[in-house]
């Protein structure tokens, strides 16, 4: 429990400080009583899943589980109940910590069957599984204290800021790089917990008084266009989840001058967080993700497994403490990525001649077409320089002639031809796509990652 003891250090440190949502507000002295209550309940306990509607409650019960030792599996409901459903079927966990009633309340889970893993983990995080079953990930305290004392050495905010959390603790990058990162320096915590939309932003930041807001390129955006002038007020902008053209990097610095603009990259089975981009290279390199933390490594490989050129694109391995302990009761899948202490993370990317890294796109997203191989974040990407383009996703669909190219867009456009004359002007020929949807706004996930088409991946 060396992870709570270290937390619960930093907490007493500043005891006044607070944690609020909505009007429901605790200081730092109170959130680990709280958490230490809640931990006596939990010792018949092996593992416990959260779902709660408060965020600040879920936050509560992260901590009670790290204080009693009881391996924690953070859940949201905003990713719906089937999906639930079928995380509890799969773990089948000791316990389920809900509020109902705005009170935390224990129950022990009807069927459980929840196998303790050969090394404990102290959380359990599932991937979303909007392509197949979700995968729990199994991090340990050693691999989650490291990542926190790497993203906290390098993030330029302190007691006096405040930091708006919008997304649910269920994602490792909310969990890891915002809240657990927020308490280690000392930070003021606002939760919304309500359902998110990109125009609510402008009323979020201003309510809650924010310094600190973390978001996918998506996400930010989107947001972006609702802000009346300028925020000057932010001081530091943490981007992440999504590949990142120059183009929206530079809208973002516009959008918050005042800010340092972290852009980072990583993924829920390396703890999450992998690399940033330092704020003083954002504006010359903002589709960089940077380089690596300090306990992290990296590696970009050819298909025959030896290393990659500066500037060829390729496969990228992750090694460091915080990787995955790998993925629960699935020891195939598990050996299917971890592969001599490096991860594979599924992501093409490169590393410049000065070192920085650039993510080209998911593996598994890649488009064969008549043996050309075309990543979609460059046809986005290509797409998005032009101001009359909102969001866009590319992918790829089996017709009779072969492999053929679909387009999802939102934008100032007055018809599908207007789009089919930009396509003209912007991708080479053998990208034109076959398929072209003009919709009011592409669909997101509950991160606000864009979804892709599900039957078109990976073609």
């Amino acid at each position: 429990m060396e992870l709570w003891r270290r937390l619960k250090r930093k907490l007493l440190a500043r005891p006044e400080q607070t944690v609020c949502e909505g009007e429901a507000n605790m200081t730092y002295a109170a959130l680990a009583g709280c958490a230490e209550a809640l931990a006596v309940r939990l010792t018949p306990f092996r593992c416990c899943a959260i779902l709660c509607g408060s965020e600040r409650l879920a936050a509560v019960s992260l901590l009670g589980c790290f204080a009693a030792g009881v391996t924690a599996v953070p859940l949201s409901a905003r990713y719906g109940e089937t999906h639930c459903r079928r995380v509890l079927g799969a773990l089948r966990p000791d316990a389920v910590i809900t509020d109902e009633g705005g009170e935390l309340r224990v129950q022990p889970f009807p069927d459980a069957g929840y196998r303790i893993p050969e090394r404990h983990p102290a959380v359990i995080l599932y991937t979303s599984g909007t392509t197949g079953v979700p995968k729990g990930v199994m991090l340990s305290e050693d691999g989650l204290l490291a990542n926190v004392t790497d993203i906290a050495a390098y993030l330029a905010v302190g007691e006096r800021d405040t930091i708006l959390i919008v997304r649910p603790l269920y994602h490792g990058a909310v969990l890891t790089g915002e809240f657990l990162t927020a308490l280690w320096k000392g930070l003021r915590v606002c939760f919304d917990s309500g359902v998110f939309h990109p125009s609510l932003l402008p009323g979020l930041l201003r309510e809650s008084g924010a310094t600190v807001v973390c978001g996918t390129p998506t996400l930010l955006s989107l947001a972006a266009r609702f802000l009346r002038g300028p925020q000057q007020k932010l001081r530091a902008v943490c981007v992440s989840g999504e590949c990142m053209d120059a183009r929206t990097g530079l809208r973002l610095a516009e959008a918050f001058p005042a800010a340092d603009i972290y852009h980072v990259y990583g993924l829920t089975e390396a703890g999450p967080r992998v690399s940033y981009l330092p704020p003083a290279l954002f504006r010359d390199h903002p589709d960089s993700v940077g380089i690596p933390l300090r306990t992290a490594a990296v590696q970009i490989r050819r298909r025959d497994g030896r290393p990659a050129a500066p500037g060829e694109i390729g496969s990228l391995y992750v090694r460091g403490r915080s990787i995955m302990l790998g993925y629960y009761g699935a020891p195939e899948a598990t050996d299917a990525v971890l592969q001599n202490g490096w991860l594979y993370t599924g992501d093409a990317a490169l590393l410049d001649e000065n070192g920085l890294l650039y993510i080209k796109g998911r593996e598994d997203d890649m488009i064969n077409k008549a043996g050309m191989n075309i990543y979609p974040q460059e046809l986005e990407s290509a797409l998005l320089a032009d101001p009359r383009v909102r969001e866009v996703t590319a992918y790829g669909f089996r017709s009779p002639s072969g492999v053929q190219i679909g387009l999802k867009l939102a934008g100032d456009f007055g018809s599908v031809r207007e789009v089919r004359a930009l396509c003209r002007d912007v991708l080479p020929a053998y990208a034109m796509p076959a398929k072209i949807e003009c919709l009011p706004e592409l669909d997101k996930n509950g991160s606000g990652k864009l979804k892709r088409g599900e039957e078109h991946a990976g073609i």
